[in-house]
C-alpha cells in the first residue's frame, strides 16, 4: 500500500509540491510557538521546593518615632514575642514561623557566597533565607538526602547547621554527597560576623523564587531565637478556615497586636502575593500577549490546512466515485486518503525536523526558564506534528464524507 501511495504522491508531484512546502514551514513555525508555551508553562507547574498553599504572610512594623526611644525599644523582643504568640493562637492557624532574607513573590532577595573547605577558590553565589525551626512545618520542606533535626536548628550551634537545595549542593560539592560536609562564607572573613563554618544537615529539592523562574542555588540557615519586627511572619491556615480568614484576622487582630510601638501592617496570602507580583512584573501582560499571538497563528494555520485539504479532497470527487464504483468501501476510501496525506506529512516533517534541530542548536529558541533538552524538543515537535495531523484529518473527513454520499454514476456524470 505504501508503494502505491508513494507512486500516487509522485504522479501528483506538481500539486503536492506546494502542500509539501506549506506543511514543512507550518511544522517549524508551530513547533517554535509550542516551544515558547512549553518554556513558560512547564516552569510554572514545576514545584518551587516549598509549599505556599494556605499560607499567609504577616508584616508587623514599628512606629518611626518610637524607634528613637531607647527605653521602649529595649523591650522590643518582649513585645514581638507576645505578638508572635497571639498570631499563633488565632483560630484556624495550624503553625507559625518567622524568617528573613528572600521573600517569595517579591524582589526582596538576599545573596551570599559559599566555598567548600576542600577548595576555597570555588565560590558559589546563592539565595538565602534565615528561618526558625517552625518554618519547616509551615512551608513543608522535604529533604531528599539527610534529615532535618529541629532540635539542632539553633543559631548557637557550631558548626552552624545548613540546608541546601540540590542545585547548590551539586554546584558547591561538584555532584558529590553533601550531607555532613562543611563550607564557609569567604565574604565574612575579617568581618564582625565570623560565621565561617557551616555543616550541611540535609539536601532539599530544587528551589526557585517564584513560579516563572529557573531553579537557583538556595541555602537555609538558623535565625536568632528572638523574633525581630523586621522579620516576616508566616502562618499555615487550616483549609476549612481559609474562606474569610483574612477578613476575620483584619477585624479582630489589629487592636490586639498593637503592643508597644508595634502594629499590624498587612496580611496577604501567598496566592494573592503571586498574583500581584506577576501583574507588577508584567508577566501576565507578556504571557497574555504571547499566547494571543500564538493562538491567532494556530487558528490561521488551522484554517489554512483545513482549507487546503478540503479543496484538495473536493477536487477528487470523481476519483472517490470511481473507487466506489470499482467496489471500494467508504472506510477503505477514507483510510486511503488519510494514509496518503499522513505519508505526505511525514515526508514534509523530515526536512522540518532538520530545520528545527538547527534552530534549537543555534540557541534561537526562548529558554529563559527551561533549559534546552532533547526531551523538550521531542515533546514540542511531536505536539506540532499531532496538531497538523488533526487539522489534515478534519480537512479530509468532511468533504470526503459528503462526496461518498453521492452516487458514483452521478459524480462521474458531473465530471
Amino acid at each position: 500500500m505504501i508503494k502505491s501511495l508513494l507512486k500516487q504522491i509522485w504522479n501528483q508531484r506538481k500539486s503536492n509540491l506546494w502542500i509539501f512546502i506549506e506543511m514543512m514551514l507550518v511544522i517549524v513555525l508551530l513547533w517554535y510557538g509550542i516551544d515558547i508555551i512549553y518554556n513558560y508553562e512547564c516552569s510554572a507547574i514545576k514545584p518551587k521546593g516549598f509549599d505556599t498553599e494556605n499560607v499567609f504572610d504577616i508584616t508587623v512594623v514599628c512606629e518611626p518615632k518610637a524607634m528613637q526611644d531607647s527605653v521602649m525599644m529595649s523591650h522590643s523582643t518582649e513585645y514581638m514575642d507576645q505578638i508572635y504568640k497571639l498570631i499563633g493562637s488565632f483560630p484556624g492557624v495550624e503553625s507559625e514561623c518567622y524568617y528573613q532574607g528572600c521573600v517569595p513573590y517579591t524582589n526582596d532577595n538576599m545573596f551570599e557566597g559559599y566555598s567548600p573547605h576542600s577548595d576555597s577558590t570555588h565560590v558559589v553565589d546563592c539565595y538565602i533565607r534565615y528561618v526558625n525551626a517552625d518554618y519547616f512545618k509551615v512551608f513543608r520542606l522535604k529533604e531528599i538526602d539527610g534529615k532535618i533535626d529541629e532540635s539542632l536548628w539553633k543559631s548557637g550551634e557550631y558548626p552552624l547547621p545548613a540546608l541546601m537545595s540540590k542545585t547548590l549542593s551539586d554546584s558547591l560539592f561538584r555532584n558529590k554527597d553533601a550531607v555532613g560536609k562543611t563550607c564557609f562564607n569567604p565574604y565574612y572573613l575579617g568581618s564582625d560576623r565570623p560565621y565561617t563554618n557551616y555543616k550541611v544537615m540535609a539536601v532539599l529539592s530544587e528551589h526557585k523564587l517564584n513560579d516563572y523562574s529557573k531553579y537557583e542555588p538556595f541555602i537555609y540557615l538558623p535565625i536568632s531565637s528572638n523574633i525581630k519586627f523586621w522579620n516576616h511572619i508566616a502562618i499555615r491556615v487550616n483549609p476549612d478556615a481559609i474562606p474569610s480568614f483574612k477578613e476575620k484576622f483584619l477585624k479582630e487582630m489589629p487592636a490586639k497586636l498593637a503592643i508597644g510601638p508595634f502594629h499590624l501592617y498587612e496580611i496577604n496570602s501567598y496566592e494573592d502575593m503571586k498574583e500581584a507580583y506577576d501583574i507588577e512584573e508584567g508577566t501576565v501582560n507578556y504571557l497574555n500577549s504571547t499566547y494571543a499571538m500564538i493562538g491567532f497563528f494556530i487558528f490561521n494555520v488551522f484554517l489554512g490546512m483545513l482549507g487546503t485539504f478540503w479543496f484538495r479532497t473536493r477536487k477528487r470527487r470523481s476519483e472517490i466515485a470511481l473507487r466506489m464504483a470499482l467496489g471500494s468501501s467508504k472506510n477503505g476510501i477514507f483510510t486511503y486518503y488519510i494514509c496518503e496525506s499522513m505519508l505526505l506529512l511525514i515526508i514534509a516533517a523530515l526536512p522540518a525536523l532538520v530545520i528545527s534541530l538547527n534552530i534549537m542548536h543555534s540557541d534561537l529558541t526562548i529558554n529563559t526558564l527551561i533549559d534546552i533538552s532533547f526531551l523538550r524538543f521531542i515533546i514540542c515537535f511531536v505536539s506540532a506534528f499531532a496538531l497538523i495531523m488533526l487539522m489534515i484529518i478534519l480537512g479530509i473527513f468532511f468533504p470526503a464524507y459528503r462526496a461518498m454520499k453521492i452516487k458514483p454514476a452521478e459524480a462521474l456524470h458531473e465530471e
